[in-house]
């Protein structure tokens, strides 16, 4: 009987055992209020078998043998596991992971745990900017992330961008950080042949930011070794969408808005304008009626506001539809979107056409592979701007408003030889359209569970076109300019890893060795030709003489060899080390560069006298050093060159055109970098503190050699450049109540020093208007005379003795040197004593472009399906060299003056004023580079705000629909500044690596409101 009872007690076990293994399991995966998230994973630890949840939040799921416990994952919730018991239904309720700490990313080829990350990182996600008009990959990381700075040069649609992660590290090379696409490093390059001004266009702007999942941005040089020679001003993640398995879900977004300038520029009136004529020929005896024929017909009874006249409220619309979904084994995402911005200046605008597909595929145990493509088309309407007499903005503020717009004859008004602002922006034309395609492929293969080698090819196909037609209607064109420019840009790329990745009992490796090819080829044409019979032809052939016909080809490669360690202990010890060899075909003897990192880690709040505190939820101590590089110079700058074209006697014949030297090599850059991340009270607060140290050595400069060799230059590694700085991240969850109110924080802190250590013998380069770099100043110092107010009258004049041709009402110089002291450079402590003259050697440093601190201010809202965010971005510490001043406040030539220097200018003894008087030709210098031009250029801006409604589940069961969100944004609504020209976020030398900081006559920044939906299904 007993033995009877035992076997059925063993047969009813194994029933029971049988039934549980082959069970099937179902439950809910919501958040914290309840809400059910969709596309949840759900795994059975220690297999392969798992599934996703379905637009409810609901899953169901065949438990395999032995499956005793379920992974729960949740893109910005903390992973949860959950003891399966004997129960068939198993709900989750993930909790918010403020502080990512289980989020995977990808940092030189690897992915890590955000936890386990020893560098310097910061991130930013796709979904903060979804409901952001008129942006980019550059401004998505201004005032986010701690460490970069991002300065828009000017608001043409379209336009370059300037960023600098923890300072600027170079002088002639480039001081843009490497920006990287799902593993290709992109062409970063403007490649317009015909200037219109000082701006550029963004190469960056092809990127849908739609298709944007995460930007990561690796600061120092533990982190962004593994880039080696192209990582020296940091290195930019950008990692695509990808397809999730479970239902198809579709997507829809749009968004239209307007946009208008920030603010113009008040000049004289009419009216106004003749009395200033009038005034400035007074002192010359010139009777008022003899200015009509001086004036060229700039005299007329019009009283025209030019600026209205070229400026426009302008349309700004985005569009974007995408489909992703799959099964465990075939995920895919596909996206196409259409962006146009109109732009704030009439015939100028950017207009983008894009489309993307991902796919990954798993055929089986050890082989994987996919793609991620995209391809745009984009066009650039382009107008003449920044720094050009016949620019729009700059005639539209210079010229006189008496000057008619069309004369009588149907031609344009115009004087002094500056264009019609009105014929600048209708009758110029100017098209770049860019074709470019961006991707890769890969397939890895798993040698065993923990060991697998991946192969991976990308390219970056550039195609870009120029058609330039400038009419005889225009100033800048006496019978016609049709120009035409090509540019076709080949990279391609090929890598090749092994990659090793086991889990132990307390600890985990990560290794990888690699080796990478990189190849580009730049082919460019450009032809122009003049003399054209009217204004309705146009082409090229239809010129009856050309006058430029060039051509060239360039290309260069790198091969690199590299390799990485992660390993970490019991969650609390991580050491990651980074060593990479760079090749490059730029360099000659030299073409080899080593550039290793280390760094480390220690979470503190794992052990055990702090785990268990309550309040500490996370603390990791991090420190790290590395050594990047930088070999963004001419491809063929280090070798001796030859030219054609140097005919003689109607024979062809060839010259040297370029002394090289075989023996430049790299820039390097060395980091030292300490780092603190934290979390308190289930991250209510969090963040992280990073302080560092940057040293350039090795800068490629150019040498001045005696002319007698035929040259004046020649490049070698010589000078460096330091960079310290704190970065401080701050996320705060502010308010989390039961009635659904939500409020958190999120607050960037940097702080930056540059300084020049060493150029070539001491001597320092000037640069732009009045820029001058020099040993002990950081890049971007502006370099002139220094004023002392205004004189009131003669005596005050001959008391000074220093400017003999000064009048009462002129500007009062510092007469600060005799010349340069003993170590014959100027502006510096131990020049001469005063020498009674006013002339260059007075000169002394007179601002600075760099700001000491940026950062930016995010504060999110929500309460019961209503959100309000709004972003404030900053910039503190620096100057603005504004040379429209010399112009439109110059007070000394026939362009129109604005109001402010109109009705501010001295006339009598008394005037308390820093605008110096009326008068022709200026003979004592008045509108000479001086701290009169240097104004405070700090400002807090409201960047972002955004206010929307997402429908509630009920309602979106009843009508089928995942998801539908409206919203209202707006962009640069407000801006709190002392400065007083268009926009104190300018730079007129775009992508200039020395002139920073320069405003003259430059394209303004747009305020918009959009209106926007997000919908899916």
């Amino acid at each position: 009987m007993k033995k009877r009872s035992l076997l059925l007690v063993v047969a009813l076990c194994c029933a029971i055992g049988s039934m549980l293994a082959q069970r099937t399991i179902q439950g809910t995966i919501t958040d914290q209020d309840g809400v059910s998230l969709i596309g949840a994973s759900i795994l059975a630890e220690g297999t392969n078998t798992g599934t996703v949840t379905d637009i409810d939040g609901n899953y169901e799921l065949q438990l395999p043998d032995g499956a005793t416990i379920l992974i729960v994952s949740y893109t910005g919730f903390s992973q949860q596991k959950v003891e399966i018991g004997t129960s068939n239904i198993v709900d989750v309720t993930l909790q918010e992971d403020i502080a990512g700490l289980e989020e995977i990313v990808v940092i030189g080829f690897t992915p890590q745990r955000r936890k386990d990350i020893t560098g310097a990182v910061t991130s930013v996600s796709g979904a903060d900017l979804v409901d952001v008009p008129n942006v980019n990959v550059e401004s998505a990381l201004q005032g986010r992330t701690a460490g970069v700075a991002v300065t828009k040069a000017s608001g043409t649609p379209g336009g370059g961008i300037d960023v600098r992660v923890r300072g600027s590290t170079s002088i002639l090379a480039s001081n843009r950080p490497l920006f990287v696409v799902d593993g290709v490093p992109m062409i970063d390059q403007s490649f317009s042949q015909v200037g219109v001004g000082g701006g550029s266009v963004s190469s960056l702007a092809d990127l849908n930011p739609d298709d944007i999942e995460s930007i990561e941005v690796l600061k120092d040089a533990a982190s962004a070794a593994i880039y080696g020679s192209r990582g020296a001003n940091g290195v930019v993640l950008i990692t695509t969408k990808k397809g999730k398995a479970g239902n198809t879900q579709i997507g829809f977004s749009a968004n239209y808005g307007t946009q208008e300038a920030i603010k113009t520029i008040p000049v004289v009136s009419g009216p106004q304008y003749q009395e200033y004529l009038a005034e400035v020929f007074s002192a010359f005896q010139l009777e008022y009626a003899d200015l009509a024929p001086l004036l060229s017909g700039g005299l007329k009874d019009a009283d025209n506001d030019w600026q209205s006249e070229i400026f426009q409220q302008s349309l700004i619309q985005e569009y974007s539809a995408n489909i992703q979904g799959g099964d465990e084994k075939t995920k895919f995402y596909a996206n196409i979107g259409y962006f146009e911005d109109e732009g704030i200046i009439k015939n100028s605008g950017f207009e983008r056409f894009s489309g993307r597909l991902n796919l990954d595929h798993v055929a089986s145990e050890k082989v994987s592979f996919g793609m991620n493509m995209s391809y745009t088309n984009s066009n650039t309407n382009r107008i003449q701007n920044d720094n050009n007499i016949f620019g729009a903005l700059s005639t539209a503020i210079l010229l006189p408003p008496t000057v008619n717009i069309r004369e009588e004859d149907g031609s344009y008004g115009s004087a002094f030889g500056l264009e019609n602002p009105v014929a600048a922006v209708t009758e110029y034309r100017n098209i770049l359209n860019r074709g470019r395609m961006i991707g890769n492929v890969y397939a890895s293969y798993f040698l065993t569970p923990e060991l697998s080698v991946k192969a991976t090819v990308g390219l970056d196909v550039l195609d870009l076109r120029e058609d330039i037609f400038q009419p005889s209607l225009l100033q800048s064109s006496n019978n016609g300019t049709v120009t035409v420019g090509t540019t076709a840009n080949r990279r391609f790329t090929h890598d090749y890893n092994l990659i090793y990745n086991k889990g132990f009992d307390r600890s985990n490796l990560v290794a990888l060795v690699g080796i990478g090819f990189q190849e580009d080829k730049i082919n460019q044409v450009l032809a122009v030709a003049n003399d054209f019979p009217t204004t309705q032809f146009s082409g090229l052939s239809a010129g009856a003489t050309p006058t430029t016909t060039n051509g060239s080809f360039t290309g260069d490669n790198l091969r690199s060899y590299y390799g990485n360690i992660n390993y970490s202990f019991a969650d609390k010890y991580i050491v990651t080390g980074v060593f990479r060899v760079d090749g490059s075909s730029r360099f000659i003897n030299e073409q080899f560069g080593y550039f290793p990192g280390l760094s480390v880690a220690w979470r503190l709040s794992e052990e055990d006298f702090l785990n268990n505190s309550g309040i500490l939820n996370d603390l990791k101590l991090r420190a790290g050093w590395g050594i990047t590089g930088n070999n963004a110079i001419g491809n063929f700058q280090a070798r001796q060159l030859y030219a054609g074209g140097n005919n003689y006697l109607d024979l062809p014949g060839i010259a040297p055109s370029q002394l090289g030297n075989p023996d430049l090599k790299w820039e390097t850059t060395t980091t030292y970098n300490v780092g603190l991340d934290f979390g308190f009270g289930n991250s209510r607060i969090s963040g992280s503190v990073d302080v560092y140290l940057k040293n350039t050595e090795d800068l490629l400069l150019n040498r001045p050699i005696p002319t007698t060799s035929g040259f004046t230059i020649v490049p070698q590694n010589i000078g460096e450049v330091q960079n310290r700085g704190i970065d401080i991240t701050l996320n705060t969850i502010n308010v989390v109540s039961s009635n659904g109110l939500n409020w958190n924080t999120t607050f960037t802190f940097n702080y930056n020093q540059n300084e020049v250590l060493k150029l070539v013998d001491g001597v320092p380069i000037d640069q732009g208007f009045a820029t001058r770099i020099a040993e002990g100043q950081p890049i971007g110092a502006f370099f002139g005379n220094v004023t002392d107010g205004i004189f009131q009258n003669q005596a005050e004049i001959d008391a000074a003795a220093s400017q003999p041709n000064a009048a009462p009402g002129d500007i009062r110089f510092k007469d600060i040197s005799g010349g340069a002291g003993p170590d014959g450079i100027l502006g510096t402590a131990d020049d001469l004593a005063p020498d009674g003259i006013i002339n260059d050697d007075d000169r002394d440093f007179i601002g600075n472009a760099i700001p000491d601190f940026t950062g930016g201010l995010t504060n999110r809202l929500s309460f019961k399906g209503i959100d309000l965010e709004f972003f404030f971005q900053y910039a503190l510490g620096h100057e603005i060299y504004n040379n429209n001043l010399a112009f439109a406040e110059g007070l000394n030539s026939v362009f129109a003056p604005t109001v402010r220097a109109w009705e501010n200018r001295w006339q009598q003894e008394g005037d308390q004023t820093n605008i110096p008087r009326l008068v022709r030709n200026d003979p004592n210098g008045n509108r000479r580079d001086s701290d009169r031009f240097v104004e405070d250029a700090d400002y807090v801006r409201l960047k972002n705000i955004t206010f929307g409604y997402n429908l509630p589940p009920n309602v979106l069961d009843r009508i089928g629909v995942r998801r539908l969100r409206l919203y209202v944004a707006g962009q640069n609504l407000l801006t709190f500044t002392n400065y007083s020209w268009l926009d104190p976020e300018v730079n007129t030398f775009d992508g200039n690596n020395t002139a920073l900081g320069t405003d003259f006559l430059t394209f303004p920044q747009a305020k918009s409101i959009v209106f926007g939906v997000n919908l899916g299904f």
